[in-house]
């Protein structure tokens, strides 16, 4: 009877061990398969930017061209001007506001605030996206909308003038974004609450915010 009860644990013990051992090669080879968060998201802005840019740069070319009006081509560049200087508006108003801002307001089940909770908690992947997807891919395009627009103004003068208007232009662009970003950087964080509140609520006209019962 000894040596039944003997074999037996020796049986469950080997089981046991059987089993762990089965355990930590599945835990290893699943450590082993998965891809790193930060390759993944690294991978993730790289395509996005990618899309976007070429989105952007293709809209531009079907809007404006050489032979384009100088007008149009300002019209844009400052639309892509105001959408850059938002972005960064955005962003830093996200990364500057704290999720328990909204704790009360997601409570009392008020439309946009558990979103908001969810862009605050998430604040350093979406200032990325808007400050440096979003913004350097306005910046690329305007420069790019701005070579015309240097074209068109030169293009009834001779070589000195198309140097001097493509410096101005540039040298224009360079100082309304950058200016614009520092000046409204201040109502940004000054405001960050309003503002993310703000971009919340217009989310979920395009996509509905889910709601405990």
């Amino acid at each position: 009877m000894d040596d039944y009860r003997q074999t037996s644990s020796e049986e469950q013990t080997d089981e046991h061990s059987g089993k762990k051992a089965k355990k930590q090669k599945e835990e290893k080879r699943k450590k082993a398969k998965k891809v790193p968060s930060w390759l993944v998201w690294g991978l993730s802005v790289l395509f996005l930017s990618f899309g976007l840019t070429v989105v952007f740069s293709f809209l531009t070319e079907l809007v404006i061209d050489e032979n384009s009006h100088a007008a149009l081509c300002v019209v844009v560049l400052l639309v892509l001007l105001v959408l850059n200087i938002s972005c960064d508006v955005l962003a830093n108003s996200i990364i500057s506001c704290k999720p328990e801002a909204f704790h009360a307001m997601a409570s009392n089940k008020i439309k946009g605030a558990r979103r908001a909770v969810a862009f605050c908690k998430n604040a350093s992947k979406l200032g990325s996206i808007f400050a440096d997807v979003i913004g350097d891919i306005c910046g690329i395009v305007s420069g790019a909308a701005g070579a015309v627009l240097a074209t068109i103004i030169a293009v009834n003068g001779g070589g000195w003038i198309k140097v001097a208007a493509s410096i101005l232009v540039s040298a224009v662009i360079g100082a309304l974004t950058v200016g614009g970003k520092a000046i409204f950087k201040h109502f940004a964080i000054k405001y960050n609450k309003k503002i993310v509140f703000a971009f919340a609520r217009f989310t979920t006209f395009f996509k509905r915010e889910k709601v405990r019962k």
